[in-house]
């Protein structure tokens, strides 16, 4: 016959298994969604805006620091790179995000 500490033993990583799925469902999953799409909308529009920032759109702003913008013909090069980071973050959040559906399951 089992002693009664020995199932509560067993029961706790149960319920801690249900309580990190909860998490993830409740917290992660949302964050992560959001950020995998913002980063992805973001990595298209940013070359854009950097090319018709380099064209004369004066519209287009791309400030570094509230006194200090970025010169008009490194507004490609700028952007191009911001897009690249962005890309990578979509890319590494997408795989986490994968991962974290695959612990739910």
């Amino acid at each position: 016959m089992k002693s009664s500490s020995s199932s509560s033993s067993g029961a706790m990583p149960i319920l801690l298994n249900y309580l990190a799925k909860g998490f993830v469902i409740l917290f992660a999953l949302p964050v992560l969604g959001v950020w995998v799409a913002g980063s992805l909308i973001c990595a298209i529009i940013a070359p854009i805006a950097g090319l018709l920032r380099t064209f004369g759109v004066s519209a287009i702003g791309m400030g570094l620091t509230p006194s200090y913008s970025v010169p008009v013909f490194l507004s490609l090069p700028f952007s191009l790179v911001l897009a690249f980071l962005l890309l990578l973050s979509f890319y590494y959040t997408r795989r986490l995000l994968l991962l974290s559906l695959s612990f739910i399951k």
